[in-house]
């Protein structure tokens, strides 16, 4: 996969929202050297994984081009105390930062089984955890820029 960073313009094909400069120089000050021992390809590939989670969410606003690879940037979004959000905001780059360092300690599978919540049998009630590893800090960053869980509904016909 090609590793293109989101500039807060809109780019075309565009993979992830943190170049991999900027989350060298992160963990670098960090000291965290998790990050700094793992090669280029597989720090590029935990912040296009990391950038795709995040994608994962429903947000408020519309895309800034319908051409752009991400969801961010945005128009008419707005964080959790009504503020107009503009380019990548602040809590969405951190959170790709720290899920990218977890995907390099552990790897997510995508065979990762779902938890069930709840089961009923007539007329049919299937209710599923999201997975077992959603992050509480990165969900509660997302929070901050209006993420909120992007549902499947399905409808009876």
């Amino acid at each position: 996969m090609t590793f293109i960073t989101e500039t807060g313009a809109g780019i075309d094909a565009a993979t992830s929202y943190v170049s991999l400069e900027e989350a060298d120089a992160h963990f670098m000050a960090l000291g965290r050297d998790l990050w700094s021992g793992a090669t280029s390809a597989q720090r590029e590939n935990a912040l296009n994984q990391a950038s795709l989670y995040v994608d994962c969410y429903a947000y408020g606003g519309q895309v800034l081009s319908f051409d752009q690879g991400l969801k961010w940037p945005r128009s008419g979004a707005i964080d959790h105390e009504g503020r107009l959000l503009s380019g990548l905001p602040h809590a969405l780059r951190t959170a790709v930062l720290e899920l990218a360092v977890t995907y390099l300690e552990n790897p997510p599978s995508a065979l990762e089984a779902r938890e069930t919540l709840k089961e009923k049998i007539g007329p049919i009630e299937l209710v599923y955890s999201k997975t077992k590893r959603q992050p509480s800090f990165v969900f509660r960053l997302l929070l901050q820029i209006g993420a909120r869980p992007a549902s499947a509904t399905m409808m009876r016909g």
